[in-house]
């Protein structure tokens, strides 16, 4: 189960926008409990599949609805996964949301580093990614993030893999999110 909360806590990290910089670092419950009333905007409105062999589990952990695929292989006492969370955007624009979650990353996650990012259209809406690498529960990781922006709607699709194999993972991850609609 801490495995799966991590996972939550690392898709709710990268959807919550701080609102003071000056703020001291707050702990993963501080972050659910002030993220919590936006979260779950998109819970059920997409559909999206995974990888063949990978394992999908749909749970709500610490409030979250959260849709998570496993990689069939531990690699070094790590898993490849996915993860797809959403988040009521409010106000924002798709580039401020977006803005304000790499700046929300930068502050909460350790290691933080940008490798790449840009526009990706995802079956007809305009999206954004960032590649990165973090340390996150203590390994060190390689990851992209896609925000998918709809109705209001900010979905987060996260493809995280042990750092050093982003090669193996990250065709994995763009084919998954090609598959990704929303449905209302």
């Amino acid at each position: 189960m801490k495995y799966f909360s991590l996972l939550i806590v690392a898709g709710v990290l990268l959807f919550s926008a701080c609102k003071n910089g000056n703020n001291p670092p707050k702990t993963a419950k501080e972050i659910l409990e002030e993220a919590a009333p936006n979260m779950n905007a998109g819970a059920g409105k997409f559909t999206i599949d995974g990888p063949k062999d990978w394992k999908r589990i749909d749970t709500t952990l610490n409030g979250v609805k959260s849709t998570i695929f496993l990689a069939p292989e531990e690699t070094d006492g790590f898993r490849a996964n996915i993860n797809v969370v959403s988040e009521n955007m409010g106000k924002d624009s798709p580039q401020a949301y977006f803005d304000k979650t790499v700046s929300s990353m930068e502050k909460y996650l350790e290691k933080f580093a940008v490798a790449d990012k840009g526009d990706k259209d995802i079956n007809g809406i305009p999206s954004k990614w960032l590649k990165y690498t973090a340390v996150q529960g203590g390994k060190h990781v390689a990851a992209v993030l896609y925000i998918v922006p709809k109705n209001g709607i900010a979905y987060g699709i996260t493809g995280i893999t042990k750092a050093g194999a982003g090669d193996k993972y990250f065709a994995v991850f763009d084919n998954t999110v090609s598959t990704f609609k929303v449905t209302e």
